[in-house]
């Protein structure tokens, strides 16, 4: 299982500079200089918005030179506040060593937090590394839950993830019927599969077990467009 590790840097990056960075309380600037003052002034008061705004200005290098180790103290800042994003960023440094020792065990942690606040990104993380036992004994199960939350929430790579557990019947009861569904949804999204993958499921799978995964996959399209 250590090919899809790739997966959870693939996700994890994907938020970059596409965030919407939430504003500290403060006045207008008019300038980029006047707005980093300001928020420092509000990240050295407590607050948590301005901290992860810091934060991320230097962990992306926004206009600052790049320093992941205060982009970890301020991220900490507002993550140990509650800040869903900030929880997020401050765990992918800890799974890549940027700025912190890497450990998969705190990543795990603060993935976990972020997601019980709704945050996709971090429920597909957290899903990621149960499946795959970083940060703590592997749990398919809880693998399973954070995918289905992931994916309702829109993360589409949590189908392929779906998909392999049904078809290994890891954390749910081995269905391949529900297995090609979730491979189809996959495809359908666009992510890429290994076709060996899809040949190695449907050759024992009879033709009205193939139709049934394609009507399966058409209703969850539908059921998705309608909310």
């Amino acid at each position: 299982m250590r090919a899809f590790g790739g997966a959870l840097l693939g996700i994890a990056m994907a938020v970059l500079a596409m965030i919407p960075v939430e504003a500290a309380d403060v006045p207008v600037p008019r300038n980029y200089d006047q707005a980093m003052s300001w928020y420092r002034r509000a990240a050295g008061a407590g607050d948590a918005k301005a901290q992860f705004f810091l934060g991320l200005s230097y962990d992306r290098g926004f206009r600052v030179a790049a320093d992941p180790a205060t982009a970890a103290r301020w991220f900490a800042l507002a993550a140990k506040q509650g800040h869903p994003r900030a929880q997020f960023e401050l765990a992918r440094l800890y799974y890549d060593g940027r700025g912190v020792t890497r450990d998969y065990a705190e990543a795990a942690a603060w993935f976990a937090r972020a997601a019980m606040q709704g945050l996709p990104e971090a429920q597909y993380n957290t899903g990621l590394m149960a499946e795959l036992g970083q940060g703590s004994a592997p749990d398919p199960n809880a693998a399973a839950d954070w995918y289905e939350k992931a994916e309702s929430a829109g993360i589409d790579a949590a189908r392929l993830r779906l998909s392999v557990l049904y078809a290994r019947g890891d954390g749910v009861g081995r269905d391949l019927v529900r297995a090609l569904m979730w491979l189809q949804l996959a495809e359908n999204a666009g992510i890429g599969v290994d076709k060996t993958y899809r040949e190695s499921l449907t050759e024992t799978m009879k033709p009205e077990q193939i139709r049934a995964a394609a009507d399966l996959a058409q209703s969850h399209l539908r059921a998705r467009e309608k909310r």
